[in-house]
């Protein structure tokens, strides 16, 4: 039997199947999107191990159905892959991250819209929920998101189921065959936007993390923005509570919070340079076995732009052993021409001392460059270099005694 490609099926469907509906749907009109991106990377992010050479590319395609002003569906099928991952050039074909990104049905009536299907969602600067785009595989849940827009802001309500554990449809469609297993593992929440300000609450539930269980955990919090002439800040603080089921078996009540403060001064020039300062403060435990759990869960977050562009440190508390951490980063930027440069210094600590009495991780410098070269496509380009301290070393952190670096050349082409 020929195999034809999934993408082809995919255009197939969309185009014929628009052209065989209805004579009264003949309204319809699909518009079509898409992305190339690759990336090169040369990695040496890992401690006595040789320098990786590495080349990622992500494709997608979508398709936009307008069926009517107030209906929409919308379809994206997304590959991701490292150059030479298939063991033959010929032979293999199997994909292996070849996936449907996103699918969803879109009703507009009025002020409010609702989305149902597998989408991304962001919510601010994506510091709590984010799609995570600069990963080869990004984020994308499945669930149901209703959005309230009023002139002076909007109202996001959403939920998310991120484990089945009872799916019927894996059981042939047979109700009397489901699964006993425990209710499904689900995120929902509540996300006010206004000009200046967001307030948020977001709620999971029955997740496990690790060795850690029945987690229950509501985070809130809000997050500000001003501008004052050429001074820009924004800052965000999230407070967690709730209870989980610890690894040595004892029941703990959550008591966690994220602080972060930042502010940008822009100065007047050709170059349009400037200066910015950033705090962030996630808090740690030091004491993991009592009743009290006192490290945050940075939750579904894109944390590439935050905590170091070398991406060392993306899943707390988990890579921090639940010691917290605060970072310290220092930036500047300019845009010469059609480029924009940008330079970041960051000093990491822990929040809590480490078993080596030190709570120094390092330093790290990140420097970009990015231009955008025609309409649709940009390059860009970085290097970056950590240097640790002594809690840095040894676990929890773990990266070892050696200076880590890592470059990377980027092309995206968007259609």
């Amino acid at each position: 039997m020929t195999r034809v490609p999934a993408i082809s099926v995919l255009s197939t469907l969309l185009v014929g199947g628009a052209g065989s509906l209805p004579a009264q749907q003949d309204s319809t009109r699909v518009t079509w999107s898409g992305e190339v991106r690759v990336r090169s990377e040369v990695d040496a992010r890992t401690s006595g191990a040789a320098t990786d050479h590495a080349t990622l590319l992500r494709t997608r395609l979508g398709a936009l159905a307008t069926l009517a002003p107030t209906t929409r569906a919308f379809i994206q099928v997304s590959d991701s892959r490292a150059f030479g991952e298939e063991q033959h050039t010929l032979t293999d074909a199997s994909a292996d991250r070849f996936d449907l990104h996103q699918g969803y049905l879109e009703w507009s009536p009025g002020a409010v819209r609702v989305r149902a299907g597998r989408q991304e969602l962001a919510f601010a600067d994506e510091r709590l929920i984010g799609p995570v785009g600069w990963a080869n595989v990004s984020r994308a849940f499945d669930g149901v998101r209703v959005t309230w827009t009023r002139p002076r802001g909007t109202v996001d309500l959403f939920g998310a189921v991120l484990d089945e554990r009872a799916a019927l449809l894996a059981t042939g469609l047979d109700p009397r065959q489901n699964s006993l297993a425990a209710s499904d593992r689900a995120v929902v929440g509540a996300w006010a936007t206004s000009k200046s300000f967001d307030l948020f609450l977001i709620l999971d539930r029955n997740a496990t993390e690790g060795a850690v269980s029945e987690i229950n955990r509501a985070t809130f919090g809000g997050y500000v923005r001003r501008t004052l002439g050429a001074l820009s800040a924004r800052g965000t603080f999230a407070w967690q509570a709730g209870r989980q089921l610890a690894a040595n078996g004892q029941r703990q009540d959550l008591a966690a919070f994220l602080a972060s403060a930042a502010a940008t001064y822009g100065f007047r020039g050709a170059l349009k340079p400037a200066i910015g300062i950033q705090l962030d403060y996630l808090s740690g435990d030091d004491s993991p076995g009592d009743r009290r759990y006192r490290a945050f869960n940075t939750l579904y977050a894109t944390n590439h732009p935050f905590y170091g562009l070398m991406d060392l440190f993306l899943s707390f508390p988990g890579q921090t052993g639940g010691l917290g951490f605060v970072d310290l980063m220092a930036r500047g930027s300019a845009t010469p021409r059609a480029w924009t440069l940008r330079a970041d210094l960051h000093q990491f600590r822990l929040a809590e001392t480490g078993p080596t009495g030190s709570r120094t991780i390092g330093v790290e410098l990140d420097l970009t460059a990015a231009r955008r070269v025609t309409r649709g496509f940009d390059i860009q380009l970085g290097y970056s270099r950590f240097s640790p301290g002594a809690a840095g070393e040894v676990p929890p952190i773990g990266l070892g005694l050696d200076r880590l670096h890592w470059g990377y050349l980027q092309g995206t082409m968007q259609f």
